[in-house]
């Protein structure tokens, strides 16, 4: 039987509105939190860590189907953006790994 991994990853860049790192910090957590719960995927702070007012995001979604795993990371995003609208989303980079 041949089993198919498919993990979509996605990087988002984060304008936040913070002005210190305890800032900062309070509101990556928070959405972090919130996502990784809610869709069931891994999701972290990859970057920009030292930087107040910007965050770089790493989300990952593992599944046996490409569409059902770029459907989560798609709402995943919504959800962020949803939640945090005085957050602006810079960028999005995406790719999706299949044949593991």
């Amino acid at each position: 039987m041949d089993w198919v991994m498919i993990v979509s990853v996605c990087k988002l860049f984060l304008i936040l509105p913070s002005r210190s790192l305890k800032d900062k910090r309070r509101i990556v957590r928070s959405l972090i939190e919130k996502a990784a719960s809610r869709f069931r995927i891994s999701v972290s702070e990859v970057d920009s860590n030292d930087v107040p007012a910007a965050a770089v995001i790493g989300m990952a979604s593992v599944s046996s189907e490409s569409r059902h795993a770029n459907n989560i990371l798609d709402r995943a995003i919504e959800f962020i953006q949803a939640e945090r609208p005085d957050i602006e989303m810079m960028d999005v980079e995406r790719e999706t790994l299949t044949g593991f």
